[in-house]
């Protein structure tokens, strides 16, 4: 992917985030920047902070966790502890879902 033609703030995805006992986010929009802070079952509280971005000439999206920083390729998973962190291109999501009759 051509990192000079290619804007990642310009490109929107999906978010699903998981806890292993519970579903907190399933199929929102993420485009420049996303961030959600959730309550796990165990009362604890994460902040999960999400950024697209050309990374060594590759699109990937930046993860942060409470201080934890890692990188995931496009329609790519994360887990940090409990919680699974997925992101889908958003127009296969969209697709998929007229597909299978969604609105």
């Amino acid at each position: 992917m051509d990192s000079e033609e290619f804007d990642p703030s310009k490109h929107r995805f999906a978010v699903f985030i998981n806890e292993l006992q519970q579903n907190f986010v399933f199929g929102e929009g993420l485009a420049d920047r996303y961030t959600k802070t959730v309550i796990l079952s165990d009362g604890t509280t994460r902040t999960i902070e999400l950024t697209p971005m050309i990374r060594n000439g590759e699109l990937v999206v930046e993860f942060k966790d409470n201080g934890h920083t890692s990188y995931m390729g496009l329609n790519g998973t994360s887990t940090h502890d409990k919680l699974m962190v997925q992101i889908s291109d958003y127009s296969d999501v969209l697709a998929r879902r007229r597909k299978e009759g969604e609105p």
